[in-house]
């Protein structure tokens, strides 16, 4: 993992959320900007993470495996990051199966973006959900920041 401080993240969840916004406005690319939210949303909740700790740099988190915030903040796990900021079952991801049967959950829904995994016809309007899980939680941190 490269270092990123508060500025980074805060500019990474701003850039990629207006990016996001016009790919939607324009209905391009679905995966594409779904992707970009999912990332949009992992940079500024990492910003309100270190902003509650009192932390400009995460560097001796990242550095001090035995910090039990090194998990939290070298995460992909929305919803880890989510309860630690206090937002646990605020908001709820659905569950998706991809073709080859594996399971789709917070921590890996942008390996099915960035993939272009096929998931079960099934579970086609829950990918749809949980990009407006994701919207809900950019619009919040968009309040926060």
């Amino acid at each position: 993992m490269i270092l990123a401080d508060m500025k980074d993240y805060r500019n990474g969840y701003r850039k990629h959320y207006c990016t996001y916004l016009e790919l939607k406005q324009n209905n391009m690319s679905v995966r594409s900007r779904r992707l970009l939210l999912t990332y949009c949303v992992e940079c500024g909740l990492k910003y309100l993470l270190l902003d509650n700790w009192h932390e400009s740099n995460p560097e001796k988190i990242i550095k001090n495996k035995k910090d039990k915030r090194n998990k939290i903040i070298t995460s992909h796990n929305l919803e880890i990051i989510l309860k630690e900021l206090g937002q646990a079952g605020v908001f709820v991801f659905p569950q998706m199966t991809t073709v080859h049967k594996d399971t789709v959950i917070a921590e890996n829904f942008h390996e099915l973006c960035r993939y272009g995994i096929r998931i079960e016809k099934r579970d086609e309007e829950k990918e749809s959900q949980y990009e407006r899980e994701l919207q809900k939680i950019a619009k919040w941190i968009g309040e926060e920041v």
